[in-house]
């Protein structure tokens, strides 16, 4: 834990947390070994107690001076060095990746880390590992103090120790295990949680609403079973740790005693002793509690290093990187797979002149959308290459790669806050005027007009307050307020009714006009524009796709083939009526 701790925070700061606490518990220990001969010295001869005391609160301030700045530094690292800063790098993490990086199971795991996670480590520099130093360096502490006094009870209390630290390692593993387990359980059944919500629409046209959704109440399932299996396992070696105590407490008073009927133990001494030790079984049992929250904590560390240890794709050297002055796309010989060994994609070759439309269409599961996440870079491909204006995307830095590219796509999200502002996401430095011109070109200045607070409207969670049709023209606006010269625009208008359809597909024109625009389409409505069509086919039995046809509208119609079917298949569905 504490490598995984100064990864993330700093191994400087660690150490010297841990050797302030160390010293800080030593001097604890010391100043409860001082009662001893304080009381005897109090109890048998008063004239002589004084020098004890003097010496006992002496060590007691140092104790308490030390441990109130440890406290005080230990609670800065927690704030700043932990919550601030670990949110900060989780943050700058996360937009460094990829967007290919991220999915459903990743979004849970990042929303649970900057939660659940950073409240979990916020508390081991403050409270955890304070906590479990001095429960184990105060006996120590004592352990030699005792042989001072009697050497057999500093023997019982040595013995004790090999079955606490075996009882104490299996409490370590059983506990480590069941955490990654629950938070395995936990960060899935969020994704699956998450992609309910994404869901809605479908699930609710199907009825799986009704029925309830399988996958998400197998994650519900495994997570409580989860839970309560790591509840049993950690139960168990945490019982046997507070059983071995109390027997090492029982033993120690029964010889303490015998020795004192015996004459060979003071009984004063005797009596400090047992309340030292007292003193000292508490902070032991409790730090079974304490262990669980090491074992959370290097759950949470171990999580949070899969996001800020996540690789981003390589950014060009500074000799390599080249800012292309042209705009033509090509994919040559590209080879891509999610998976190794499942290639999506097989020899993609297609070019696109600058400022031409390219449609990219075929059956479902043939990678149209794929091929526009590679142009933007999304991924590396496998072999061949991606090229702008003949220079390799790996080439081009990513920020002047999302400079040149806008990207529409289906499902729009939009932020909690009002349209005017996520309008301007697109480039904070817009005016008034340039968000005025950009709302009529997308057609959302009749929306605007028509809602009670204009620009100002709040949209809601993920724009939730609009329907799907207002969402897609704010994007859209977005688009034209960045003015990128390369437009890649997946679906936009395939979940939409008639109306909202004719009013996208009136604005394609104005958007893409001057653009290198690749469009992913199912309608034959939004790419009979396109100055090229690439049809991708899929391979049989789930194989990869690959170009199957390329050409020009009216050429593929002549033609006849895939497209064409493709266009009578559209042709067909629209002229489809519901008769009584």
């Amino acid at each position: 834990m504490l490598k995984l701790l100064s990864d993330l925070v700093g191994i400087r700061e660690v150490r010297a947390l841990i050797v302030f606490y160390t010293l800080a518990a030593v001097l604890e220990g010391v100043t409860l070994a001082l009662l001893i001969p304080f009381l005897q010295a109090f109890l048998d001869d008063p004239a002589s107690a004084g020098r004890w005391l003097i010496a006992l609160c002496v060590m007691g301030v140092l104790f308490l001076t030390l441990q109130t700045y440890t406290m005080l530094r230990s609670y800065r690292i927690s704030v700043y060095d932990v919550c601030d800063a670990l949110i900060t790098r989780i943050a700058n993490r996360v937009l460094e990746l990829p967007l290919g990086w991220f999915n459903a199971r990743r979004e849970a795991r990042i929303a649970s880390a900057v939660s659940r996670e950073i409240n979990t480590l916020s508390h081991i520099a403050s409270i955890v590992v304070p906590a479990i130093i001095t429960a184990f360096t105060v006996p120590i502490v004592m352990i030699i103090a005792v042989v001072f006094v009697d050497w057999t009870l500093a023997l019982v209390m040595v013995i004790a120790v090999l079955p606490l630290y075996w009882s104490w390692g299996r409490m370590r593993t059983a506990a480590t295990e069941a955490s990654e387990i629950e938070t395995a359980a936990s960060t899935t059944a969020a994704g699956r949680l998450i992609e309910y919500a994404r869901l809605q629409p479908v699930l609710r046209a199907t009825g799986v609403v009704q029925r309830g959704w399988g996958k998400l109440d197998d994650a519900l399932a495994e997570e409580d079973v989860a839970v309560q299996n790591a509840l049993k396992v950690k139960g168990r070696p945490a019982m046997a740790y507070a059983t071995i105590l109390q027997i090492t407490f029982a033993v120690l008073l029964a010889l303490g005693l015998y020795h004192v009927l015996n004459g060979r133990l003071d009984a004063v001494a005797f009596f400090a002793l047992m309340v030292i030790v007292a003193r000292m079984i508490s902070p032991l049992a409790q730090s079974v509690l304490y262990a669980s929250e090491i074992h959370n904590s290097v759950v949470a560390l171990r999580s949070m290093h899969s996001i800020v240890g996540a690789e981003p794709l390589p950014e060009p050297s500074a000799e390599e990187a080249t800012i292309p002055t042209r705009t033509a796309v090509s994919l040559t010989n590209v080879d891509f797979g999610y998976d190794a060994g499942r290639p999506v994609l097989k020899g993609i070759n297609l070019e696109a002149a600058e400022g031409t439309m390219t449609a990219l269409v075929g059956p479902s599961g043939s990678g149209k959308s794929t091929v526009l996440r590679l142009i933007g870079r999304f991924w590396d491909v496998d072999s061949g290459c991606v090229e702008i204006g003949g220079v390799d995307v790996r080439k081009i830095p990513t920020h002047e790669l999302m400079a040149m590219t806008s990207m529409v796509f289906q499902d729009v999200y939009l932020f909690d806050t009002t349209i005017r502002e996520n309008v301007r996401l697109a480039r904070p430095d817009a005016t008034d005027e340039e968000l005025e011109r950009a709302a009529k070109l997308a057609r959302l200045d009749q929306v605007i007009e028509a809602l009670p607070h204009g620009w100002d409207t709040q949209v809601g969670q993920g724009g939730l307050k609009l329907s799907g049709g207002e969402r897609q023209r704010v994007s859209i606006a977005r688009a034209f307020i960045k003015d990128a010269p390369i437009l890649l625009l997946d679906e936009i208008t395939s979940a939409l009714d008639g109306e909202n359809e004719a009013a996208i597909t009136s604005v394609m024109r104005d958007l893409t006009r001057g653009r290198t625009v690749f469009v992913v389409a199912h309608r034959l409505s939004t790419v009979r524009d396109a100055d090229q069509i690439v049809f991708l086919d899929p391979e049989p039995n789930g194989g990869p796709a690959h170009v199957a046809e390329c050409g020009s509208p009216d050429e593929f119609l002549a033609a006849g083939g895939l497209y064409a079917e493709f266009a009578e298949a559209s042709s067909a569905a629209g002229r489809w009526q519901i008769t009584s």
